[in-house]
C-alpha cells in the first residue's frame, strides 16, 4: 500500500532555538512531516561541537537537529533580523526560546510577526515564564526542577531532594511546545487565524503527579551491584524482596557476576537487566538494535524510528 502522507507535509516551520527544549520542539514537528528551518548564529551553533562528537559533530546536537535546513543569521544587526522576518512571513510556524525579553528587544515578537503573517503560529518555549514575575533565574532545566518541587519529587525518602540528572523538564518542555503548536495549528484550520504559544520549564514540570509524600523507595529500586558491573531487578523481583534475600543467602550481592545472578534469578522466575555504563556497548545490545540503527547512507546518521503510524 502507498505510504500516506506525514500529517505536518507542506507546513513550514522556523525555529530560533538552543539546547534542549526548543530543538526537541522543531525535531518534533519535524517528525511530523514538517519542513523545519533553523535559524543559527554566523558560524554554527556552539552546540555543534558539544562533546560527546559523532564524525565532527555532537552526538546530542544531531540528535536533535538532524534534517534541519540551517539559515545563519546575526540577529544582532538589522539584516539579521529582516532574514528572520522573511521567513517567518512564509513560515507556518515560528519557534524560539530566547530569554524574557528578548524578542522584544529584536522587534521579533508575536505582536511583530503576526502583522505580517496573521496566520501564523507564533510558540515561545521559556524556562519560567511570567510565573516568577520580575527577572527570573537563569531558565535551566535543572532550576527548573528545583523550583517546581520536581527535584524533591523524584528522589527517594531517604535521600536529599536533588534535580535529576536526566533532564526532565527540558524533554517535557519540548514534547509541551511541539502540543502546543499542534494546538494552534489546529485552530487554525477552524478559524483561518494563527496566533501565540507559550509554554516553559517549570510548567511542564507541574504536568507531572505529585505523591503526597516522597516515594519511598527500597534498596531493590536502585541498581544493585554485582562483581563486575550492576543488575536492575525487574518489577517481580522488586515486589518479592524476600524471594531476591533467600536467592543471596550469605553471600553479599557483589560476590556474583551479572550473569551468574541473572541465572539464579531466571531460574527463581525473576527478571533482571544488566545495566551498561558503557555507551558504546549499546550498539551490541540485541535490546537496542532497533534504536541503535546503522547509518543512513543519504543523511549521514542513524534514522530515528518514529513513535506513530498514519494509514
Amino acid at each position: 500500500m502507498p505510504v500516506p502522507p506525514l500529517p505536518l507535509a507542506g507546513l513550514r516551520v522556523v525555529e530560533s532555538t538552543r539546547r534542549v527544549q526548543g530543538p526537541l520542539a522543531g525535531h518534533v514537528l519535524g517528525m511530523l512531516g514538517a519542513e523545519v528551518i533553523r535559524i543559527e548564529p554566523p558560524g554554527g551553533d556552539p552546540m555543534r561541537w558539544l562533546a560527546p562528537l559523532a564524525g565532527d559533530t555532537s552526538a546530542r546536537f544531531t540528535a536533535l537537529n538532524a534534517g534541519k535546513r540551517v539559515v545563519e543569521a546575526d540577529l544582532t544587526t538589522a539584516r539579521g533580523r529582516e532574514t528572520v522576518r522573511a521567513l517567518a512571513a512564509e513560515a507556518d510556524a515560528f519557534v524560539h526560546n530566547w530569554a524574557p525579553g528578548k524578542a522584544a528587544r529584536l522587534g521579533l515578537d508575536a505582536c511583530d510577526l503576526l502583522s505580517d503573517r496573521p496566520a501564523l503560529v507564533y510558540a515561545w518555549a521559556s524556562g519560567f515564564g511570567d510565573t516568577l514575575g520580575g527577572r527570573p533565574p537563569l531558565g535551566t532545566d535543572y532550576l527548573a526542577q528545583v523550583h517546581s518541587g520536581l527535584a524533591a519529587a523524584v528522589r527517594p525518602a531517604d535521600e536529599p531532594p536533588a534535580p535529576s540528572l536526566m533532564t526532565l523538564t527540558d524533554v517535557l518542555g519540548g514534547l509541551v511546545c511541539a502540543q502546543g503548536v499542534l494546538a494552534a495549528l489546529a485552530h487554525r484550520t477552524r478559524t483561518g487565524r494563527g496566533g501565540r504559544v507559550d509554554s516553559s520549564l517549570v510548567s511542564a514540570a507541574a504536568l507531572i503527579p505529585r505523591p503526597a509524600h516522597r516515594a519511598h523507595w527500597t534498596a531493590l529500586d536502585r541498581p544493585v551491584r554485582t562483581a563486575d558491573g550492576h543488575l536492575y531487578l525487574g518489577p517481580k523481583a522488586r515486589a518479592h524482596p524476600e524471594a531476591v534475600h533467600r536467592l543471596l543467602g550469605r553471600a553479599e550481592g557483589s560476590a556474583l557476576t551479572t550473569d551468574e545472578w541473572t541465572h539464579r534469578l531466571v531460574e527463581a522466575g525473576l527478571t533482571a537487566t544488566p545495566v551498561h555504563t558503557d555507551l558504546a556497548a549499546l550498539a551490541d545490545d540485541p535490546a537496542f538494535k532497533a534504536a541503535v540503527a546503522p547509518p543512513d547512507p543519504l543523511i549521514g546518521h542513524a534514522r530515528p524510528h518514529a513513535p506513530w503510524e498514519f494509514a
